[in-house]
């Protein structure tokens, strides 16, 4: 009998405990200390609005074909060579109404003839480029339309957030309009895309997605869920899956007008390669005299360059610019950045372990043909 009442004890304990839970918990809701989610309110949380933002930013997405030509050797020994030519792909979008396009530079740089094929039309159109800017890889291109283009509006991508919801429009191997989802992943990525050598490009400050991005998706726009463009797709890892990277729009904003007028981007040139000190071996460091140093920057320069005129040599450590402490090539990139084409800077030099000062007139840095 006494294990009969002990079990009842235990069991009306047991109730007594989860309805006084119950009880504070509906309690609480109705005081509003505990605050419910809205299902219509703006965000992932409404099941259309990915649909929504497609089907109101795809008119605006062009597909981009562009054709080059190269030189075939000649055959046997005898006769000029043959011109051959081939085609590429990428993407790009209206950012006015008036025909004006952006993509990257990577997609149309070097190109005999560009077109661009408009959602739901068949005929290409013909397109000229405006301006092209190598360094941050972003083009310009116009097309004369007879009626407004659709276009999308730039957003701000320092607003955005790492875990914030993207959208990608693109044509990935010619799937033209391919729509995909993701996340922002990351935010200041550095990236080098290519082979690492020659034939590679340089990126700073790039938004990382895990949004799928293939060939052919190079140009196109990342949208938030606003439908504002946050950033240009750019560049895929081939190494890893889900890793889609981004060219902030707001990098684009800083250059988009000098880049209509002028047709390119007026940028400081010191005009040398660089090295991590930090990526240097110890062994290495001692033969060149600098192992009291652990950050700094080794260079290389060009031949006839502001760096060469100055006389700095292959292997100079720089520790300072512009009397500000420099300990990678990331952060002297940033102050060479910060100056204009015909500045004069300071700069500070290890040579042989002695330290030393010299005056360096910048240039505008050549594009590239």
């Amino acid at each position: 009998m006494r294990s009969i009442m002990k079990i009842k004890f235990f069991l009306g304990k047991k109730f007594f405990l989860s309805f006084f839970v119950l009880t504070l918990l509906i309690a609480l809701s109705l005081t509003g200390w505990i605050r419910t989610v809205d299902a219509a309110a703006p965000g992932i949380t409404n099941p259309s609005i990915i649909a929504d933002i497609a089907e109101q930013s795809s008119p605006a997405v062009v597909w981009i074909i562009t054709t080059y030509e190269t030189e075939d050797s000649p055959r046997l020994f005898f006769g000029p060579p043959t011109k051959k030519e081939y085609q590429s792909q990428g993407s790009g979008f209206f950012f006015n109404d008036s025909g004006s396009i952006l993509t990257n530079a990577h997609v149309v740089a070097g190109a005999k003839s560009i077109e661009v094929i408009l959602k739901d039309q068949k005929e290409p159109m013909t397109a000229s480029l405006v301006g092209i800017d190598t360094d941050l890889d972003v083009a310009v291109l116009k097309v004369n339309s007879q009626n407004k283009t659709p276009y999308l509006k730039l957003g701000d991508s320092d607003k955005s957030r790492i875990g914030d919801w993207v959208i990608a429009i693109g044509n990935p191997f010619g799937l033209d309009h391919t729509v995909t989802v993701g996340i922002i992943s990351a935010k200041g990525r550095p990236l080098i895309a290519g082979d690492g050598n020659n034939d590679s490009q340089s990126y700073e400050n790039m938004i990382q997605t895990d949004a799928a991005i293939n060939p052919g998706n190079s140009g196109g726009p990342l949208l938030d869920l606003e439908g504002a463009i946050i950033g240009i797709n750019t560049a895929v890892s081939a190494n890893g899956q889900g890793l889609g990277f981004a060219i902030p729009i707001n990098s684009v904003k800083n250059v988009l007008q000098e880049l209509v007028t002028t047709g390119k981007v007026s940028r400081p040139w010191l005009g040398a390669q660089f090295i991590d000190l930090k990526m240097v071996n110890a062994r290495f460091k001692s033969k060149l005299h600098l192992t009291d140093y652990n950050d700094g920057v080794l260079i290389g320069p060009v031949r006839n360059s502001p760096a060469a005129r100055a006389g700095l040599q292959d292997f100079d450590l720089i520790v300072e610019f512009n009397h500000q402490t420099v300990s990678d090539s990331s952060e002297l990139i940033s102050a060479i950045a910060k100056q204009k084409p015909g500045d004069r800077v300071n700069v500070t030099f290890v040579r042989n372990g002695r330290k030393f000062n010299v005056d360096v007139v910048l240039d505008e840095k050549p594009q590239p043909k």
